[in-house]
């Protein structure tokens, strides 16, 4: 009999060390997962920041290009504006040549003139298109609006 006492009380001993060392186990994995927590959320935080901060660089790289399209198609619009100016200009003193002018010279100057305000309106209409121009469409409207320029130049300096 005191061997089944001192058998239950090993046993017992035993069982409470044990539930003892599943205690401790238990207690090492909560501290190991709240540690694995608090490095996730760390990562987390350091992602969403780089992610954040790339984006405010990509913002910033965004409305440099657009104000630098801006400044561009305004700066064309201005020297174009300019160079409307000084044509329509040509195109009074032709206009004024034609009036005091006779014969053939009368008529190549009315025939000149009425192509050129053919091209000046055309010209016009695709200058005034250049306000909803794109950076995307941008250097096609451009190239067209050159060669329409040349082309109106080139009538007002023969005329």
């Amino acid at each position: 009999m005191i061997r089944t006492s001192i058998a239950a009380t090993v046993l017992a001993s035993a069982m409470a060390l044990a539930c003892d060392n599943a205690s401790d186990e238990q207690k090492k994995m909560n501290v190991a997962q709240a540690q694995a927590d608090d490095k996730i959320s760390a990562a987390t935080k350091e992602a969403d920041h780089k992610v954040r901060s790339a984006q405010q660089e990509e913002d910033q790289k965004i409305a440099a290009a657009q104000s630098g399209f801006m400044k561009l198609r305004e700066d064309y619009r201005h020297t174009t504006t300019t160079n409307l100016v000084e044509l329509d200009r040509s195109v009074n003193d032709l206009e004024a040549k034609s009036r005091q002018a006779m014969g053939k010279t009368k008529s190549d100057l009315d025939a000149a003139l009425k192509q050129i305000h053919a091209d000046r309106g055309a010209f016009e209409t695709h200058y005034r298109a250049l306000e909803t121009a794109t950076a995307s469409t941008w250097d096609e409207a451009k190239t067209r609006l050159d060669a329409e320029w040349n082309r109106l130049k080139t009538l007002v300096d023969k005329a």
